[in-house]
């Protein structure tokens, strides 16, 4: 009963933090705009560069994350983002999450190429690569919170992934699911954060573009959401909030 409590008052907090917060900065959704443009450009020109190509791409897509999630972390550390966190959010964490991007190819490529028959063993209607798949979403799914909230080498943001998720899996994933759930409810199949960041649709219906824009602004809040949850999560255990909350009643 005390896990399903702290869960609840916690979650209860953040959530009226995050709606304020994310409506206070309802202009990030444009971003998703810029993005989309950046995305379209880079992709129609990088076959002119052949080999650099893959270099190029990686390098301009770790540019965008960079930059979302600088405005991101300045939306949870001050409440307000402006045109110089977003002209500087590109160089911010690029060569973090290049790393990250590098890192995660060579694992696949080097399982592709030594363990392809092995993985490729099915139970039932799953593969081993499913399962690997599942178990690197669920044990990295913290990564974006680990890369703008701790100032962690390369080998420890994935260190330090692993040991939060172990000790937060339930506080962190119950509220996880359910903006997951809520998510695909509101977007249906369009529920991708690739499409909403990268991929403005053609078409300028009116329809389209409020939809898109409700995409973007869920996929604000979800990620203002994991920020403050994770920033709590990290620096408190479930008996100091506890203890903190009776202090302050």
């Amino acid at each position: 009963m005390n896990i399903l409590k702290d869960i609840y008052e916690t979650n209860k907090e953040i959530s009226k933090k995050a709606i304020d917060l994310t409506m206070k900065n309802w202009v990030i959704v444009f971003t998703g705009i810029i993005y989309s443009i950046i995305s379209i450009v880079l992709f129609r020109v990088s076959f002119l560069f052949s080999i650099l190509a893959g270099i190029i791409i990686t390098l301009v897509m770790s540019a965008l994350l960079s930059n979302y999630l600088y405005l991101i972390e300045n939306i949870i550390s001050y409440g307000k983002i402006s045109l110089d966190d977003f002209k500087k959010g590109f160089q911010v964490y690029i060569w973090k999450i290049y790393g990250v991007m590098v890192v995660i190819w060579f694992v696949n490529y080097g399982a592709d190429l030594f363990l392809s028959p092995l993985l490729k063993l099915r139970i039932g209607f799953v593969t081993l690569w499913m399962v690997l798949y599942w178990m690197a979403f669920v044990l990295l799914n913290c990564l974006p919170e680990v890369i703008y909230q701790k100032h962690e080498d390369l080998r420890d943001l994935f260190q330090y992934s692993f040991s939060f998720i172990k000790e937060n899996w339930i506080d962190w994933f119950v509220p996880n699911i359910f903006l997951g759930v809520l998510f695909y409810l509101v977007m249906g199949r369009s529920f991708t954060i690739s499409y909403l960041m990268t991929s403005l649709s053609l078409s300028l219906s009116i329809k389209s573009m409020v939809f898109y824009f409700i995409g973007q602004f869920l996929l604000s809040f979800t990620m203002v959401y994991r920020g403050l949850l994770f920033n709590l999560l990290s620096r408190t255990t479930r008996k100091k909030r506890v203890f903190k909350r009776n202090i302050y009643r």
